[in-house]
């Protein structure tokens, strides 16, 4: 990925971090902060290499004699050359000062604006917290607004509330959003490839993947408008009502989801529901709660379905449950649980 391919924001966020973790007494919050963004997208990790070459060159530049190269008394007597015992090296004395000056005073000054710009972007950004659920887990948190966020297995997202407006930012996973009415801050959503905005509302969004989300409304009214328009089409935008779903995607734009509602938000409860699912739909929606993943056998038919309620958080005796519904044998395979047909 190049630095054209990388969204400007992205390499500003960069630089930002730089600065940020340079400074003295880093907190442990503001590591875990960074390191769920360098972990969100592959673009960030290009970005935050890309930012530490440039300030691997600047830590360069801070061990040069700059000082003395920027001087304005050009060097001319003999008595003002220093000269090194060993040899009889020419200084930098008259006009080859002033090619040095010459050469170093634009690139000094480069450096000191970029310098200057990365920490503006850090300091004046509007303030976010981040908040982070690792594989498996649930977490509820009340917004200073009113609003509430509940996070599936494996999410994160970022929030900036300010006196203008609400946004945050879906990393990654699966959130539900259950949205204090504030008509003079709108509240924003971002998932990468489009903006999902409610005013007093409750809406679930799964990020699938980094180019895809499926957007649920469970209350109210949203707008889903894409960044820029997909690659196939110009921007759309689409009000989505209540018991409404649409899929989001960076190539081909907006789409109707077959979701249900209730399926797309029982992991509130702690439930899985499966209705008629095939085997591997369940085993991916399976594997999102686990830290070891199923595996499902070469002899086990694609063909099987399966239905039923299910925990997400009684992952064992759930496993269980599942391979016993679905007729197939479960055994612990190294890293891995393999789904396989029982030995006859």
């Amino acid at each position: 990925m190049t630095t054209a391919q990388i969204d400007q924001n992205v390499l500003d966020q960069a630089d930002a971090w730089v600065v940020a973790l340079r400074g003295e007494n880093v907190s442990d919050k503001s590591l875990e902060s960074f390191s769920i963004w360098l972990s969100a997208d592959k673009s960030h990790q290009t970005a935050w290499d890309q930012a530490l070459e440039l300030w691997e060159t600047l830590g360069a530049i801070s061990y040069l004699p700059v000082d003395e190269l920027l001087t304005n008394e050009p060097v001319t007597n003999e008595s003002d050359r220093l000269e090194s015992p060993a040899d009889n090296q020419p200084s930098l004395g008259g006009g080859l000062l002033e090619k040095w000056q010459d050469l170093w005073k634009p690139m000094v000054l480069a450096f000191s604006l970029a310098t200057i710009g990365f920490i503006a972007v850090f300091n004046f950004q509007p303030q976010s917290e981040i908040y982070a659920a690792g594989t498996g887990q649930y977490l509820a948190v009340t917004l200073a607004d009113g609003s509430v966020v509940e996070l599936n297995t494996n999410s994160a997202i970022s929030v900036s509330l300010t006196e203008d407006f609400r946004d945050i930012e879906l990393l990654k996973g699966e959130v539900f959003f259950t949205v204090a009415s504030d008509k003079g801050r709108p509240f924003v959503v971002d998932v990468g490839g489009a903006t999902v905005q409610a005013v007093g509302t409750a809406f679930n969004i799964y990020r699938v993947t980094d180019q895809s989300a499926i957007v649920s409304v469970a209350e109210g009214i949203v707008r889903v408008e894409e960044a820029g328009g997909s690659s196939v089409s110009s921007a759309q935008s689409q009000l989505l009502t209540v018991d409404q779903a649409l899929k989001i995607d960076s190539v081909r734009g907006l789409s109707t989801s077959d979701s249900h509602n209730a399926q797309a938000t029982a992991w509130r409860q702690g439930q899985l529901l499966f209705d008629n699912t095939s085997i591997a739909d369940a085993v991916e929606m399976l594997n999102r709660y686990l830290h070891k993943q199923v595996i499902v056998a070469d002899d086990v038919s694609k063909n099987i379905k399966i239905s039923g309620t299910f925990s997400s958080r009684q992952k064992k005796e759930t496993l269980a449950a599942v391979a016993n519904a679905l007729g197939l044998e479960l055994t612990l395979n190294g890293d891995n649980w393999l789904l396989s047909q029982p030995n006859p």
